[in-house]
């Protein structure tokens, strides 16, 4: 690595990036895969919440600046995968933030409220302030709130798409080549 910035700095700062639309980091979403330094260039993996999200572009210019704030001189190349993306990607700590923003963090056939974990919610709508979003209403406590929509259609087997986010399986967020 011709850069002088630790891996550490760089680890910390792709950790950080955060979503666009939500209040969570890339890393606990499971958006970020993968990265790798080989040489001055960097590789960063992502995976979209949803194939046609509108946000891509968005989420590549804040991995971009992360980076360039530590390491400058660093050539990022942001590849993103078209993996299957769904909510069992998301961290333990990513789920505990999105309740704490109103997010119903769970698993589709668990509905429940993030406000009171009630388990009476109407659904409204298919979608809410984004594509990657569905409405819902708790009618225990009487709160709006939004989940996350997987990438593709729920009935798909488990083990389709690739890998899962480090977090998922142990592995380091940063890996030299």
């Amino acid at each position: 690595m011709t850069d002088t910035a630790p891996l550490d700095a760089i680890r910390k700062a792709l950790a950080a990036v955060e979503d666009p639309e939500i209040p969570i980091s890339l890393q606990d979403l499971g958006v970020l895969r993968e990265s790798s330094i080989q040489g001055s260039r960097l590789r960063v993996v992502l995976v979209p919440t949803r194939l046609g999200c509108p946000a891509k572009g968005e989420m590549e210019r804040r991995v971009r600046a992360a980076v360039r704030g530590v390491a400058p001189s660093l050539t990022v190349e942001v590849i993103w995968r078209g993996d299957r993306w769904t909510q069992d990607d998301i961290s333990e700590h990513g789920r505990e933030m999105l309740r704490s923003h109103g997010y119903d963090a769970g698993v589709e056939a668990q509905r429940r409220c993030p406000y009171c974990a009630g388990s009476d919610v109407k659904q409204h709508g298919s979608f809410g302030g984004s594509i990657c979003k569905v409405p819902f209403s708790c009618r225990a406590c009487g709160s709006t709130f939004e989940m996350l929509k997987s990438s593709v259609m729920s009935d798909l087997p488990a083990t389709a798409g690739g890998p899962k986010p480090p977090h998922a399986e142990g592995r380091p967020l940063l890996r030299i080549v």
